[in-house]
């Protein structure tokens, strides 16, 4: 039989909650939570607190859809039950094309940026760019080989990694809350920028930039709290997954988010040189600034705990094609999508879908030569951001879904049927519209994209949707 078996207990399975939204990401994204801010701390604080804030109702509903609903990857099986089967196969095809693919490159990419920092490596040679791009498809390569020729070990790889994801976030959130409530730090703030703006430490006062931007912060924040929507894949390998998962998904999701915060401001509190150099703006910088950061607080051992940041990165990345590789077989086996037959097969031997694995890396490769073309500058003065592109879609598919649950459920209590989904729809409408407050122009591009690629889903798939 074609069917995955239930093998994960609660802890596994918060395991890989924690998992998939902890990667790499947060290691560099609050050096771009300071630049849209202007530096300003607390501003980039609120940010963090709003997008924790409006992204957990949404959360909260996908629990409940994990207690009712049950089919094969959480998300499809939501979507399909809710609103309908063929937005269950944009769902899917979302998933299957844009989303997890796309997840896979960034991580790889943003991976060799540390790698490239701790060798020492400086953004503007001419070497760098090509080297994250060979190091990013190595990376990318040896994870897909690991997963499908040893399919047991990503799953305890990913277990064993998440305590090395969080330690260089607990200790930097630790100790740079500590710095940040000693008075006398406020005074070895030195001049930034322009030689008359100060940063501030988030406990002893800030300056407001007159070019912040608390919308743009707040839709950054969305790609650090990414990540739960990945494990909805394993719903069906849970087990008891109707009351195992949903505990999963909220504790994974709150713990994380407290963490988050904390790490923030740590790295924040940590040195005016280091957010000096998150200030000029772009990736590079930022990973950089972070790399900076760790060694103003932690000394030496800051170059180790980058380390940890790599490994972090690794285990995402196999975490990452663990998921994904569950995608376009949800759809095989509905009988939808391109090559529904052989993507809808599982190994005799190891019950994994390779077929449908080998398509999702492949994938992944063309968005990864997206983030290079972009990062080159072959898109021209337009910079693609393809985390807010897949983030854009993501929170404008979920809108339906929670409208739809409210209308279908009618036995369910009346917190559940209309206050939570109310929140959702509150949630989910307000992070799709940062990005249009962001950048309309952004939004409108990333709106045509989804567009196209989903006709293109349905050109593949449309025969065989009901």
């Amino acid at each position: 039989m074609n069917e995955l078996k239930r093998q994960h207990s609660l802890f596994v399975a918060t395991c890989f909650v924690v998992g998939f939204i902890v990667g790499t990401g947060i290691f560099f994204l609050p050096g771009r939570i300071l630049y849209e801010v202007d530096g300003n701390v607390t501003l980039g604080v609120t940010a963090w607190v709003i997008g924790g804030l409006m992204i957990a109702p949404c959360v909260y509903m996908f629990s409940i859809f994990a207690g009712r609903y049950e089919k094969m990857h959480g998300f499809v099986d939501y979507a399909e039950a809710i609103v309908g089967r063929r937005y269950g196969y944009l769902a899917g095809w979302f998933f299957a094309v844009m989303y997890q693919p796309a997840g896979y490159a960034i991580i790889a990419w943003i991976t060799s940026g540390f790698v490239a920092t701790l060798a020492g490596m400086v953004p503007g040679e001419e070497i760098y760019l090509p080297f994250r791009f060979f190091i990013s498809a190595f990376f990318m390569s040896i994870t897909f080989v690991m997963n499908y020729l040893a399919p047991k070990l990503p799953v305890k790889f990913n277990t064993g990694t998440v305590l090395a994801r969080m330690i260089p976030l607990v200790l930097m959130g630790t100790v740079g809350v500590v710095i940040g409530l000693i008075p006398e730090n406020e005074a070895v703030v030195p001049e930034v920028i322009d030689g008359t703006n100060h940063i501030g430490i988030f406990f002893a006062g800030f300056y407001r930039y007159r070019n912040a931007s608390l919308f743009a912060a707040i839709s950054a924040t969305a790609f650090a709290f990414n990540g739960w929507q990945a494990a909805l894949a394993f719903n069906t390998e849970i087990k008891d997954t109707k009351r195992n998962f949903p505990i999963a998904i909220m504790a994974g999701f709150g713990m994380v988010t407290v963490v988050y915060i904390l790490y923030f401001i740590g790295v924040a509190n940590a040195s005016a040189e280091s957010t000096h150099l998150m200030m000029q703006g772009g990736g590079a910088n930022f990973a950089q600034g972070t790399r900076h950061a760790f060694s103003e607080i932690f000394g030496p051992a800051g170059g180790l705990l980058i380390g940890f940041m790599i490994i972090s990165g690794l285990g995402i990345l196999n975490a990452c094609c663990l998921g994904m590789s569950r995608a376009m077989y949800a759809l095989g086996r509905r009988g939808t999508g391109p090559m529904p037959a052989r993507m809808g097969e599982l190994d005799g031997t190891t019950n994994v879908p390779n077929n449908s694995m080998v398509m999702a890396v492949g994938i992944s490769f063309l968005w990864l030569f997206v983030i290079f073309a972009n990062t080159m500058g072959w898109f021209g003065g337009f910079s693609f951001s393809l985390p807010d592109f897949y983030n854009f879609a993501f929170f404008g598919l979920l809108v339906p879904m929670f409208i739809f649950f409210a209308i279908k459920e009618t036995a369910l209590h009346w917190a559940k049927r209309f206050v939570f989904p109310l929140l959702a729809v509150t949630g989910a409408g307000f992070m799709f519209t940062t990005y249009w407050l962001g950048s309309w122009l952004h939004a409108v591009v990333y709106t045509g994209l989804f567009v196209v690629l989903g006709l293109i889903g349905f050109f593949f798939g449309f025969k065989n949707v009901g």
